[in-house]
């Protein structure tokens, strides 16, 4: 019956087997089937950051219907002037490549789902007809790969370090993302004082030109000091050419941080505030970066998730698979039931070289994460002393600099009063007092440049350590002392 070779007749016994071993699949399919993927695996952790080290909030958008009352947020917040806390708060909202890392976060938790799991079985099953057209033979079997079974528990603790290095490292984007937009924010801001102040020279030296221009008409003055008061004035004039355009373009700047389309109407806070704090030593800024820097915490997890793997490999270096299983067959000369067992004979490879890789891959991320500590360590001094620098260079100019220069042009404008001195002594009086101001502008953006590299630097918050983050500084300390155990 050659039909048989297609559809061959179960043999007595054989549904009863085949319906306890459907079971005990479909009971383990159950029990599998409840490791789910969270749409938003990994954000609590990283709002949680957000919001203890910014006090804002961050929010991962996948075209959910709540996601609108983003939108609705973002619409409202840029309407006249805008702080910039609202600008940072919008930016961690709106920023496209934000939101494209937090993908990164759910790639991450669905390998984590993955290493879960328990590989799936395999169902083989033959039949034909014997020689001279005898009784049908029949086998079936069912694999359980047990070795991927074995390898679950290691497996899974080495995604769950991943899993944690990558939420520390979606935390420190979004931190790193705060801190460009705060730097962009004082960019645009100094960027509108310093237009402010070339246009103020413009005009002062349109006002010499003028009149230098009536004198020269007078005959008191010679055509060579005319050119030079012109030449100066057309100077100042392109300068101010110079300083709108890098205004607009500091002003583009923090729209593409901020995800925002450009031409608002919105404004910036017109003038940088006045250093008022003080913060701590290198010292204390270095101990607290140790703790706190996120970029540190995902160096260790990837040494921990290495040191992790390097010991699943060995362990299974010689048994890299295999599998387990009932059988069933029915042969002319009876029927047969029984198990099966396969493994791979470690005759060529005996996963010497994927031992070796991964003792590489182990000592690569330790040296990597004791690399970050000494670098961590010299940014945050170096820092900390162009900040010193730079608020000593705003103190001077303010308390001395600025003082003097108003003085100057009150006394000359005595002199030009009396008519002790010509009207260009005046001008060029306050010309330098214009200049000393952009100077203040410049020292005054230098010092806010320095302040938010330096706390992204020191991890986002100048706040002390916590109880928790003092024990990640004597764990990042200790690492090179201590490394991660490769088992």
């Amino acid at each position: 019956m050659p039909s048989q070779l297609f559809t061959p007749p179960f043999p007595p016994g054989f549904r009863s087997l085949s319906l306890s071993a459907s079971r005990a699949l479909l009971m383990l399919g159950a029990v599998v089937g409840c490791a789910t993927v969270p749409t938003k695996g990994g954000l609590g952790t990283v709002q949680e950051t957000t919001r203890n080290r910014l006090g804002l909030r961050v929010d991962w958008i996948q075209n959910q219907p709540e996601d609108s009352l983003v939108q609705g947020y973002v619409t409202r917040s840029l309407k006249g002037e805008v702080p910039v806390d609202s600008a940072i708060q919008i930016g961690l909202l709106r920023n496209k490549r934000l939101q494209a890392s937090f993908e990164d976060l759910g790639i991450a938790q669905a390998d984590l789902v993955q290493a879960g799991l328990f590989g799936n079985p395999v169902v083989s099953a033959g039949a034909g007809l014997a020689r001279g057209g005898g009784p049908s033979m029949f086998a079936t079997s069912i694999a359980l790969p047990f070795i991927d079974f074995l390898q679950r528990p290691l497996r899974t603790r080495v995604a769950q370090h991943l899993f944690a290095a990558e939420r520390a490292r979606m935390s420190a984007a979004v931190l790193t993302l705060a801190a460009e937009i705060r730097m962009a924010y004082v960019e645009a801001q100094a960027a509108t004082q310093l237009l402010e102040v070339r246009q103020a020279v413009t005009q002062a030296l349109d006002a010499s030109a003028v009149a230098a221009q009536a004198i020269h008409d007078a005959g008191n003055l010679s055509e060579l000091e005319l050119a030079q008061q012109r030449a100066l004035a057309a100077d100042a004039r392109l300068e101010s050419f110079r300083a709108a355009g890098a205004q607009l373009a500091a002003r583009a700047d923090l729209e593409r941080l901020m995800g925002v389309p450009g031409g608002g109407s919105w404004t910036l806070v017109p003038r940088l505030p006045t250093p008022t704090d003080s913060l701590a030593s290198a010292t204390t800024l270095t101990a607290t970066a140790l703790g706190r820097r996120l970029d540190l915490s995902a160096a260790r997890a990837d040494a921990e998730a290495s040191a992790r793997q390097l010991g699943l490999t060995r362990a299974f270096a010689l048994l890299p698979d295999g599998t387990i299983g009932p059988t069933y067959e029915r042969e002319p000369d009876g029927t047969f039931v029984g198990g099966a067992l396969s493994l791979t004979l470690p005759l060529f490879d005996r996963g010497q070289s994927r031992v070796a890789r991964s003792r590489a891959l182990a000592r690569q991320a330790i040296a990597r994460h004791d690399a970050l500590v000494v670098e961590i360590g010299a940014e945050v001094r170096q820092l900390s002393a162009t900040l010193d620098a730079a608020r000593a260079r705003e103190a001077h100019l303010r308390l001395v600099v600025l003082p003097l220069r108003r003085l100057v042009v009150t006394e000359s404008q005595k002199f030009v009063n009396a008519m002790a001195q010509s009207v260009f002594t005046l001008l060029l009086a306050k010309q330098a007092e214009i200049d000393a101001g952009q100077a203040y502008v410049d020292a005054l953006r230098d010092y806010w440049l320095t302040r938010a590299k330096l706390e992204r630097a020191v991890g986002g918050s100048f706040a002390p350590l916590t109880k928790q983050e003092r024990l990640g500084t004597e764990a990042a300390a200790d690492t090179a002392r201590r490394p991660p155990s490769p088992t």
